[in-house]
C-alpha cells in the first residue's frame, strides 16, 4: 500500500511492543515469541525429515536433501537429511569458539603487568605461556578463552607470577632490562 510519502514500511518489533503497551492489548512477550519461532523451525525440520523419508527414488536414495544450523552462546546445533541422518538422532553440537578476553597492559619500572578478564575460569583451567615476545593466555571454564598478548619489551619467563580472583587475571612479568 502506498501513502503520500511512498510505500509503507513494516513496523518494527520494538514499536509494535510499545504501541501494544500503550493500548488495551496485552504486551508481547519477546521470550515467548522467540520460543514459538524456534518450535516452529523445529517442526519444519521434522516435517522436512519425514518428507525426505517418503520421497525416495527407486534405488532407495532420498530425492530431497536439506540441513540447518543454529548458533547460540553455548554452541551450534546442526542437522541434515543427508545419508546416515535419521530424524530420531540428536543433532550434533559443536564446541563454541574460544573467546578473546579483554586485556590491559601496564608498563612498570621493573615489570610488565597484564590484566585480563576471564570469568568462570578456575586456577587449574588456566595456562600461561611466554614465547617470542608475547604472552599466551588460555583458559577453560564456563567458556573457553584464548589470547596472544604482544609484550612491549623483552621479559623473562622465570620471574612470572600471576593471581586469579573473581575472574580477573593479573600476570606480572619481570623486564629483562629493568628501568628500560
Amino acid at each position: 500500500m502506498s501513502g503520500a510519502r511512498g510505500p509503507r514500511r513494516p513496523i518494527s518489533v520494538a514499536r509494535a511492543m510499545a504501541e501494544q503497551a500503550r493500548g488495551d492489548r496485552p504486551a508481547i512477550d519477546p521470550v515467548a515469541s522467540i520460543t514459538g519461532m524456534m518450535e516452529g523451525l523445529k517442526g519444519l525440520a521434522e516435517g522436512l525429515g519425514k518428507l525426505a523419508e517418503t520421497a525416495k527414488s527407486a534405488d532407495g536414495e532420498p530425492k530431497i536433501a536439506f540441513g540447518y544450523a543454529v548458533r547460540t552462546m553455548e554452541g551450534a546445533v546442526q542437522g541434515s537429511s543427508m545419508p546416515g541422518f535419521s530424524p530420531s538422532v540428536q543433532p550434533r553440537r559443536e564446541e563454541p569458539a574460544a573467546r578473546e578476553p579483554l586485556v590491559d597492559v601496564f608498563e612498570e619500572a621493573e615489570a610488565i603487568l597484564i590484566v585480563a578478564e576471564v570469568p568462570g575460569v578456575a586456577p587449574d583451567g588456566l595456562t600461561l605461556t611466554v614465547r617470542e615476545g608475547a604472552l599466551e593466555i588460555t583458559g577453560t571454564g564456563r567458556a573457553r578463552y584464548h589470547r596472544l598478548v604482544t609484550l612491549p619489551c623483552t621479559v623473562t619467563a622465570a620471574g612470572m607470577s600471576h593471581a586469579l580472583r573473581n575472574g580477573i587475571l593479573e600476570v606480572r612479568l619481570l623486564r629483562l632490562e629493568p628501568g628500560a
